[in-house]
């Protein structure tokens, strides 16, 4: 791959999230853990910590909260110098977890944020496509016009400066309906090398379903990615290697925490991606994945060499 200042770069939001403490209700809360977190800013924290360079680029407001943002990506060893200081809000997201019967409940509270407010004129191209691989995803397409077009321009400037883009559907029905996705993204799909695609996604949003090789020929069909990734939640990941099924078994984990295991895969795909092997990647993202979930808050805190020895070795309970 071309010589580049950053290995992985993202644009999209990163978040306050405030959870109750697990089995209390957030119409009785007391008190509210905080953390920092957002789709892409998950991606990068994940490579981060296994020693890809990582660059992200947003709008934050000039407070305290935004600086918080920035103290944070900063600790995980993201670049954020070319994030533009504008605006009046960070947006903010409230968690109550669950035990069945109940399902997690999320709460969002991200209008009018600063990154909303951006436009393909407040971007720092030069910045954000001096990269091998451009990290983007679906939630930022559906906040505002602005991102939207963000996102198109992406595309079409990373073909020109040969920058490889990676694309996660991460589709979420509190920003959008399926018919309103589908027309937007289709034309986003167009524009991407390296596309990950929820098994649920791809029905909901495009109209595909059945085995696995019938979604991911159908995913090809709809994108111009050289490699599709699906995920299968607890059964694993799947892509087709010379027109053949493989697939990667998601690892076992007690579970802590279950936001942000979906963004830790995929920067173990994206980090296999670098490494040409995109099975690896799978491999990679399913022990990231299964990490993220042992792990409070959305941002995974992991090294290279957890990440090898976990993947070499078998599950031990004790270290040392």
């Amino acid at each position: 791959m071309p010589t580049t200042q950053f290995d992985v770069t993202a644009f999209g939001e990163t978040m306050l999230r405030y959870s109750v403490p697990s089995g209390e209700r957030i119409t009785k809360l007391k008190t509210l853990d905080v953390h920092v977190g957002g789709a892409e800013t998950n991606v990068l924290s994940a490579l981060s910590s296994v020693g890809r360079n990582c660059g992200w680029v947003s709008a934050l407001p000039d407070n305290d909260l935004g600086s918080l943002v920035l103290r944070e990506l900063s600790a995980a060893s993201i670049d954020t110098s070319a994030v533009n200081i504008q605006g009046d809000r960070v947006g903010t997201y409230y968690v109550e977890f669950a035990a069945a019967p109940r399902p997690i409940n999320v709460i969002y509270d991200r209008a009018r944020a600063s990154v909303t407010e951006l436009t393909p004129t407040d971007i720092n191209w030069d910045y954000l496509l001096n990269t091998k691989i451009l990290h983007i995803t679906g939630i930022t397409a559906a906040l505002s016009k602005g991102c939207y077009d963000i996102l198109l321009e992406a595309c079409e400037r990373a073909k020109d400066k040969d920058v490889a883009v990676c694309f996660d559907v991460n589709y979420r029905t509190k920003l959008w309906s399926p018919e309103v996705a589908q027309t937007k993204l289709l034309p986003i799909l167009k524009g991407v090398d390296l596309l990950i695609c929820g098994e649920g996604d791809a029905e909901t949003v495009f109209g595909v379903k059945g085995s696995a090789k019938e979604v991911l020929e159908a995913l090809y069909e709809v994108s111009s990615a050289k490699h599709v990734v699906l995920t299968q939640s607890s059964r694993g990941s799947s892509t087709l290697v010379d027109g053949v099924v493989v697939g990667v078994e998601a690892r076992a984990a007690e579970i802590i925490d279950r936001l942000g295991a979906g963004d830790a895969f995929a920067g173990g795909v994206i980090d296999g991606y670098l490494d040409g092997d995109v099975v690896e990647g799978m491999k990679r993202g399913s022990v990231l994945s299964a990490l993220a979930l042992t792990q409070h808050g959305d941002m995974i805190t992991t090294s290279r060499n957890e990440l090898n020895t976990l993947m070499t070795q078998p599950q031990s309970s004790l270290s040392r």
